[in-house]
């Protein structure tokens, strides 16, 4: 029997990596051998970290989007690993925020795993920023669009009117997808699993979103006043920031959303520090400027996404 694997996107800051660790937490996925390949533009795997400890096997990709011909071979790799050596009653996938959906039977219906995996859905999360970047970017309209299942997020923030309103958008978009609405990621598995795939045509980018910019900056003590004046200096450029830092009182997730900044504390173990930041209309040299020295940097690996 194949196994069956669930794709998760959404555009950034959606929710994925909460909602897919509130899956891995409840029956029966709790119970279940679950391996999870975790998609992210930086090199620092801050969504890994996240969820290494609730799944059987988790598995980064960070080279590129997921659906981007660029890192096919990766894919494949980790799958054959996947299939091989973990075995696993289940595989979820976290797509990259800013990830195009396309066809998966180019990734999924090859010789070396036609026999081994069958998608079973694809499950986008939205959020209530997705209203301000459906008229600038590809990627949360095609997530929508392709999607088999839509999962509301953070009803909590949209109050009953605002859920409508977006429920109506996305029925619009995608009227075939079976809709949910939740708060903090609490979706349920049952959800999960009374959707039906069908692949999407469009076909696989073979390069990184348009006008957008990444920088990984690697540093564990940082100053939490020039933290905060550097995010001013971009956040009307700044789409995403997230990573692992450690301002004086030991380790704390910090992670931006648009023009929110927030922090919790990191209870995970051997925390990789530093930050991925995404930033659109700006380059990633600027990005760099603005936060090294709020975390004292000392090894800046950069990447620059040019024009699709």
């Amino acid at each position: 029997m194949p196994i069956p694997v669930h794709l998760i996107t959404g555009y950034l800051g959606a929710g994925k990596t909460t909602l897919i660790k509130h899956l891995l937490t409840t029956p029966p996925l709790s119970t279940q051998r679950v391996a999870l390949i975790v998609n992210e533009f930086g090199s620092l795997g801050i969504d890994g970290q996240l969820l290494d400890q609730t799944a059987e096997r988790v598995f980064e990709i960070s080279r590129g989007s997921l659906f981007c011909a660029c890192i096919t071979t990766d894919l494949l790799g980790t799958l054959e690993t996947i299939a091989h050596e973990v075995r696993p009653d289940t595989v979820l996938v976290e797509a990259s925020g800013v990830a195009q959906t396309s066809d998966l039977r180019t990734l999924f219906d090859t010789p070396q795993t036609r026999a081994q995996f069958a998608v079973q859905a694809n499950l986008c999360v939205v959020d209530p920023h997705f209203t301000k970047v459906l008229p600038y970017f590809k990627a949360p309209r095609a997530q929508v669009t392709w999607a088999d299942g839509l999962v509301i997020n953070k009803t909590d923030l949209l109050g009953e009117t605002g859920t409508q309103r977006l429920a109506a958008l996305l029925r619009d978009l995608n009227p075939r997808a079976a809709r949910t609405c939740v708060a903090h990621g609490q979706v349920a598995w049952d959800f999960v699993q009374t959707l039906r795939h069908v692949p999407c045509p469009d076909p696989i980018s073979t390069g990184p979103p348009e006008e957008l910019a990444t920088c990984s900056l690697l540093g564990r003590t940082a100053d939490r006043a020039a933290f905060h004046a550097a995010f001013r200096q971009v956040q009307d450029r700044l789409l995403r920031l997230k990573g692992i830092v450690d301002f004086g009182t030991g380790p704390v997730l910090v992670e931006s959303v648009f023009d929110t900044l927030g922090e919790r504390p990191f209870t995970g173990t051997r925390p990789r520090f530093g930050i991925t930041v995404i930033g659109w209309k700006i380059t990633a040299e600027e990005l760099t400027h603005a936060f090294a020295p709020a975390l004292h940097a000392t090894n800046v690996p950069l990447v620059q996404l040019k024009q699709l």
